[in-house]
């Protein structure tokens, strides 16, 4: 009994690494709040972290919370400029805010720097048709298609805009 009790006093905390693993189960469940926790003793030993940032940014989307998620993937995308998983994020969250024009510079980033990413240009789409830039959005949209042919979404979209 002593030897299992001495095991579990000389147990090592949790490294940064650990805490995003536990992080990123928890944001699969669905359970933001509690991956949020762990994310964010995660930055307390790596606060440079990237992934981590990125992560934690998930999470408070997730939560609504848009203006702290919005300086996560900023610091994401400072650490990497060319990193998509930061600026598809980033480019949400700034839409989430009701800042277009900065998420589709981003989206039009992305498009350019990954013109064969999965989504890319259905969402710059998406940001184009809400600007109102119908002609440019069938265009995103035909490229999308072209790329993934079932695309349910785009496809959907494409027929909207093309009746209007």
């Amino acid at each position: 009994m002593w030897q299992r009790l001495k095991k579990v006093f000389e147990r090592k905390p949790p490294s940064a690494e650990d805490l995003r693993k536990q992080a990123l189960k928890l944001l699969r469940q669905g359970k933001p709040q509690k991956a949020l926790a762990l994310l964010q003793q995660s930055l307390e030993l790596e606060p440079s972290n990237m992934e981590g940032h990125i992560n934690a940014g998930v999470a408070l989307y997730l939560l609504k919370r848009y203006e702290e998620a919005l300086k996560h993937f900023q610091f994401a995308a400072a650490l990497d400029p060319q990193n998509a998983t930061a600026l598809m994020n980033l480019a949400a969250t700034l839409d989430a805010l009701g800042q277009l024009d900065e998420s589709l510079t981003i989206l039009r980033k992305l498009a350019n720097l990954f013109p064969n990413m999965p989504d890319v240009h259905y969402n710059l789409a998406v940001a184009l048709a809400r600007k109102g830039l119908k002609e440019e959005a069938i265009a995103e949209l035909r490229t999308e298609l072209e790329r993934n042919p079932s695309h349910p979404h785009a496809l959907q979209l494409l027929q909207q805009l093309m009746r209007r």
